[in-house]
């Protein structure tokens, strides 16, 4: 019987920036999208990207989720921070002890 873990601590400076973008980026990406479609353009474009990006960003959300938090720990409920620390920690910036 494997034991679960701890969502895990991003080891170096590089690491805890790269950690609060990619959260907020799958926490508020929308909305910035929809923010700057609608300065740029209107409110029509707006919707449209907020209705898109909230989509596209739910499908990269869920790939991000089930490519690096381990299977037997997918059973849990996961928020965008957790799971932008478990993909950092298996595919970008892994800590050296384990």
């Amino acid at each position: 019987m494997e034991l679960y873990t701890q969502t895990p601590q991003q080891p170096n400076l590089l690491c805890k920036i790269l950690h609060l973008a990619l959260w907020i980026s799958l926490s508020y990406g929308s909305v910035i999208i929809a923010a700057i479609s609608w300065w740029l353009y209107n409110w029509y474009y707006a919707l449209s990207s907020l209705l898109l990006a909230f989509i596209l960003i739910g499908i990269i959300r869920s790939k991000l989720l089930h490519s690096s938090i381990p299977k037997v720990q997918q059973e849990f409920t996961y928020s965008d921070k957790d799971i932008a620390a478990w993909y950092l920690h298996m595919n970008v910036c892994p800590s050296k002890v384990e």
